[in-house]
């Protein structure tokens, strides 16, 4: 794992550290489709401890009223010896609602599964308010707040439905011409589990369309079966491209 993130952290820090470059990181606002499509190499930590492939596409469809759609998908699997030890999957599907450039609702399904972790599977359909608390050449930041119904299967077997308050916040630091911080934190309060899942990360330009990507996931549960880790740490060093 080291002889992957050593070069990568290093190109990081070689773009992160030109000064005075104005930024150009920023997404693409114009109408229509737009996107990125990412492959990694993960290290994963708590209720598993693997080395594996993982993926995610990430699409946005903006119109040119006040609508806004995004959807994410993420997969994480590893097979050995014919036997699979690693299987996760993630989507989110949004349609989102601007009557001010800085505010919006949104109407958002959450769908995670997990087959070696605390929670297996777990739905939360929701609906909310989000706000651009500021944006400029360089910063980026967006809070939500909303609430939901939560629907779990634990990995004991145990079913589990509540409704469920969410907050989160999205995050870029356009660092220089080619290189970008992002933080994104979310937590689901739950009557029976509180889910805290936050993303740090850094991306460099390597071609126009491609970049490298390292970043770092912590995923925690308040409430776990017996022997089960409350917490999984993925450290993951990819590469994505976006149209």
């Amino acid at each position: 794992m080291n002889r992957l993130v050593v070069p990568c952290v290093a190109t990081l820090a070689s773009v992160v550290g030109a000064p005075g470059a104005r930024a150009q990181m920023a997404e693409d606002k114009s109408p229509g489709l737009h996107g990125k499509l990412a492959l990694g190499y993960s290290n994963s930590r708590g209720n598993t401890n693997t080395l594996a492939l993982s993926g995610d596409v990430f699409l946005e469809y903006r119109t040119e009223g006040p609508w806004l759609f995004d959807s994410k998908f993420f997969v994480l699997r590893k097979e050995q010896d014919e036997a699979t030890i690693e299987q996760r999957y993630e989507s989110r599907l949004s349609g989102n609602y601007y009557w001010t450039s800085e505010d919006y609702g949104y109407v958002r399904v959450d769908w995670r599964r997990d087959n070696f972790g605390s929670v297996r599977e777990e739905w939360i359909p929701g609906a909310g308010y989000g706000r651009v608390v500021f944006r400029n050449d360089f910063h980026d930041l967006k809070i939500e707040v909303g609430a939901g119904y939560r629907f779990a299967e634990l990995a004991d077997g145990t079913q589990e439905e509540s409704p469920a308050g969410t907050t989160g916040l999205r995050y870029t630091w356009d660092l220089s011409e080619s290189a970008q911080f992002y933080q994104n934190l979310m937590v689901q309060w739950s009557p029976d589990n509180t889910f805290m899942e936050s993303e740090t990360g850094l991306r460099t330009k390597i071609l126009a369309d491609i970049s490298a990507k390292l970043s770092y996931l912590v995923k925690r549960n308040s409430s776990v079966p017996e022997g089960r880790a409350n917490s999984d740490f993925l450290t993951i060093v990819g590469v994505d491209y976006a149209f």
